[in-house]
């Protein structure tokens, strides 16, 4: 147990060091041609049959986060392959250090039971090309499973740290295998999994204690039902409304505002280096309250695990409404947090406005339109 603290500690403490060093190990263009340098193995029977194991592992791929211990949370997204609903799942890493990966499926083969997928973020610079390949087997005690990963640990860095990254990826694939067992035989989580959970639960609790809040409001001379169906109904059309969203859309497979639905807000025109993908966590129509969670982004330090906001129309009068907008956030890093706050109080109170004029006159507020109209919210 001390031998493994020890080498955490050092794979920590070089990963680190790398992040601030980025010249040490460059990886020069031919380079990419060369094989992989860093293979780790891991292998179980379990004592089910291939097609329940495999529903769990390759069918629920985007569904780690339900049995691994190395993974607080996990979540899907892009187009279904195969039994899975989804080609691409991002990881809550629990180790202290890790960055929260991204991975896709590149090839599933439900017939020989075998799936094969890459880490595309999330690796330390010096590691490329990081492999991950699952394979079963029917055999007389039940099912045979096999976990294989390759990686190419790159220049100077990389050289230093072959062996200790090949011990890691071994003991996390062995750990892999291990829960997976358990969760499959017996229906319940591992052990290592239930104190991860616990762990992740009271890191939980201290963190949202550290959580920023950012409150807005804005009198709006709108019935409440109409600015309701702005900030609620039409969940996916922010865009019409928020003058720094310059395109919005619901995400795939959703298009009702309800508890779950989820829209992809495009921050700038690319629509790909800067976006969020929010989720309605609260939908209360009745008394005009939504709840919206950030569950992806890119383009943005901020940390989606504590980040949300939640907006309520409360009607003051039959043509008067007050918008209530309250923005709570962590950054990422955290050091972050304070210097973020003045600037998140001015976006809301311009989506405020965007909201009143909206309302107002029907007509979408883009960039375009906040220039013509900023100087009546001065």
């Amino acid at each position: 147990m001390k031998e493994i603290k020890k080498n955490g500690a050092l794979l920590l403490a070089l990963i680190l060091f790398s992040a601030f060093v980025p010249k040490i190990g460059t990886v020069q263009a031919a380079d990419k041609d060369k094989k992989p340098n860093v293979v780790a193995t891991a292998e179980a029977v379990i004592n089910a049959p291939i097609n329940d194991v495999w529903a769990v592992l390759a069918e629920d791929w985007a569904g780690i986060g339900k049995w691994s211990s190395g993974v607080s949370h996990s979540q899907g997204f892009g187009e279904p392959i195969g039994g899975s609903d989804h080609t691409i799942r991002a990881c809550e890493i629990t180790a202290a250090g890790f960055d929260d990966t991204k991975e896709q499926i590149l090839e599933y083969d439900a017939e020989n039971h075998l799936i094969r997928y890459e880490l595309a973020d999330g690796l330390p610079g010096f590691v490329k090309d990081a492999i991950n390949v699952w394979t079963l087997e029917e055999t007389a005690d039940g099912t045979l499973i096999k976990g294989k990963t390759t990686m190419r640990a790159t220049g100077i860095m990389g050289g230093m740290m072959k062996g200790i990254i090949k011990g890691a990826t071994r003991k996390a694939l062995e750990s892999m295998a291990r829960e997976l067992k358990h969760y499959v035989e017996t229906g319940e989580l591992h052990p290592d999994k239930i104190a991860s959970n616990e762990k992740v639960a009271k890191k939980d609790a201290r963190m949202r204690k550290k959580v920023v809040t950012v409150e807005v409001e804005q009198e709006i001379a709108a019935p409440v039902d109409k600015v309701w169906s702005i900030i609620g109904e039409d969940f996916a059309k922010i865009s019409d409304s928020n003058p720094d969203c310059p395109h919005s859309e619901w995400a795939e497979g959703f298009d009702t505002a309800e508890v779950g639905a989820k829209r992809i807000m495009y921050m700038t025109d690319k629509r790909d280096n800067k976006y969020f993908v929010n989720e309605i966590a609260k939908y209360d129509p009745e008394n005009h309250h939504i709840t919206i969670e950030v569950v992806n982004k890119e383009g943005f330090p901020l940390n989606v695990e504590y980040t949300w906001v939640n907006m309520d129309a409360v009607e003051i009068s039959k043509d008067k409404t007050l918008l209530k907008i309250r923005f709570n956030y962590l950054t990422k890093p955290r050091f972050l947090k304070g210097f973020a706050k003045g600037s998140m109080r001015k976006a809301f109170q311009k989506y405020a406005y965007g909201i009143d004029y909206h309302a107002k006159t029907g007509e979408v507020v883009d960039e375009e339109k906040w220039k013509e109209i900023k100087h009546l919210y001065k």
